[in-house]
């Protein structure tokens, strides 16, 4: 979470002073949507795609807007994360003892979990939003609260389940070595 937050605060950063920069002397602000006569989004947040598609004027800007930050956060934390995985999978390979690797790999799998369990609900809702136009509104809404729910529930559960399974090896190890040293 703190490298895609950096991200935004530096890609932030950037349009505020180079919007400043630019000889004028009055920032202004962009002026706000209209909207047409519904107002309910079909999400039980607010999701930025939901919104533009609510808006009666021209919402490209801001489309693209959202679209390029999501593909920058989303796609660099992707690209980063694979290319970690592939970094870490070469130095586990060279390690001498099997016992070793699997601890390792251990480790790397919890790790992907967690990484899956962000990223699977959220190409489900995508996905959703972006072709399921006729599917019943109780669909997005379910999407979404799975989007938002599944990662702060899952991500708890899969480290705890790891930290259970590095307990239970640490005292088997502690129980062994007190029975070698008698």
């Amino acid at each position: 979470m703190e490298m895609p937050m950096l991200l935004l605060v530096a890609l932030g950063s950037f349009v505020a002073n180079h919007s400043l920069l630019q000889a004028e002397t009055e920032p202004r602000a962009a002026p706000p949507l209209p909207f047409c006569s519904s107002r309910l989004l079909s999400h039980s947040f607010c999701l930025h795609q939901d919104v533009m598609n609510l808006a009666c004027a021209n919402a490209t800007p801001s489309v693209v807007y959202g679209l390029t930050a999501i593909l920058l956060v989303m796609g660099l934390d992707a690209v980063l994360i694979c290319l970690s995985y592939v970094l870490i999978l070469k130095a586990v390979l060279r390690l001498a003892l099997w016992k070793e690797r699997l601890k390792v790999f251990s480790t790397c799998v919890a790790h992907i979990c967690v990484v899956l369990a962000f990223y699977v609900p959220l190409i489900g809702l995508s996905v959703v939003h972006r072709f399921g136009k006729d599917l019943a509104p109780l669909v997005h809404i379910t999407m979404g609260n799975i989007y938002i729910l599944v990662p702060a529930v899952a991500n708890p559960i899969i480290y705890g389940v790891r930290t259970k399974q590095i307990e239970k090896s640490l005292i088997s190890v502690k129980i062994s070595g007190v029975r070698t040293a008698h």
